[in-house]
């Protein structure tokens, strides 16, 4: 599978700039921008291609017949949306029961256009003492940037401004739902 989605990866134009971090068992992978579900194919090309183990949060009403099966196996975890539950406590508690675990997060929360990040990931990664690896997808100039891995303080204003940052100007699928 690595093979091949290499050579899909590349067949279809694209390049991978930035080195990822294998070597650190726990972290969280935040993709931005997050405009359309085409981002989800570069996403899986890039998963299989650099072997990465990564879970993703997804609503539990997903989880069923072979669409359940198939999300388990990419890494899925169902989430109750129905009540409240505290999904960075769930997500703190993850890392903190298992020795390896990195999951994927859209930092917008959505594919409609936003001018900031929500802010779970960071709570996440402080709370959890994880770095934060940004990744973006750059479709306008077909690249996927893996960018230098992150380790949260606790002074979340600062440091979600930084990282939103990072993302300013570059374009998802759909440059006008694109962050900033």
């Amino acid at each position: 599978m690595s093979w091949l989605s290499k050579v899909i990866f590349h067949m279809l134009g694209w390049k991978l700039v930035g080195r990822y971090p294998a070597e650190v068992k726990k972290k969280i992978l935040i993709v931005a921008p997050h405009t359309s579900s085409w981002d989800v194919g570069v996403g899986l090309l890039i998963k299989f291609w650099l072997k990465i183990d990564a879970a993703f949060y997804a609503k539990k009403e997903l989880f069923t017949g072979v669409r359940g099966w198939l999300l388990k196996w990419l890494g899925a975890r169902p989430v109750d949306r129905s009540k409240s539950t505290n999904l960075v406590q769930q997500v703190v508690d993850d890392f903190n029961s298992l020795e390896e675990h990195t999951i994927v997060i859209t930092p917008e929360g959505t594919r409609k256009k936003v001018e900031q990040f929500k802010s779970g990931f960071y709570h996440m990664a402080h709370q959890a003492k994880v770095p934060i690896v940004p990744i973006a997808f750059d479709f306008a100039n077909k690249t996927v940037r893996i960018m230098e891995t992150i380790q949260v303080t606790g002074d979340a204003e600062k440091e979600i401004a930084k990282i939103e940052d990072l993302y300013r100007g570059i374009k998802g699928k759909v440059p006008e739902l694109s962050f900033g």
